[in-house]
């Protein structure tokens, strides 16, 4: 039986290229350190640097659809079933809201640190910069998809 592709499947293969990329890159690195007289430009802090940026908001965009980012929920726990429910719902409402103004921000912010580049490598900032703006994306994504779900399961239950 074939798993079904995802958005989240796609982002955890994704990340796992990454990190693979990462641990070869810094073993590169060492290596390099010690028996070559030289260390390889593109094994440098830079490109480590960048993955690893990146690594982290595609990790947050997996977290956001799984569901496993921290959250401090005792008192939501507390109260009835639809208050908690209204409650939720307003909370992600409220997320979305931040992640709407934060994907904008960042957007910006990498569209104007396009000009600028790493020393080393002479890559743009926009494309360590638009990782942000990516993560702040996928996570909008799964956080109006949480919201849009609790309004079905309300519909389906009531």
């Amino acid at each position: 039986m074939r798993k079904k592709l995802t958005l989240t499947n796609m982002l955890e293969v994704l990340a796992f290229l990454t990190m693979i990329t990462l641990i070869f890159t810094m073993v590169v690195q060492v290596f390099a350190r010690y028996l070559l007289p030289r260390i390889p430009a593109w094994s440098g802090e830079e490109v480590t640097t960048l993955l690893l940026i990146w690594l982290a908001f595609i990790g947050a965009g997996i977290a956001a659809g799984r569901m496993s980012h921290i959250s401090v929920d005792f008192l939501i726990e507390k109260l009835p079933e639809n208050i908690k429910l209204v409650a939720t719902r307003v909370i992600y409402v409220i997320i979305c809201i931040f992640l709407l103004y934060f994907a904008y921000l960042s957007f910006q912010l990498a569209w104007e640190g396009r000009v600028s580049r790493t020393p080393r490598l002479g890559i743009s900032m926009f494309w360590i910069q638009i990782s942000i703006f990516t993560g702040a994306v996928i996570m909008l994504y799964y956080y109006f998809k949480h919201l849009v779900q609790t309004f079905r399961s309300n519909s389906k239950g009531g």
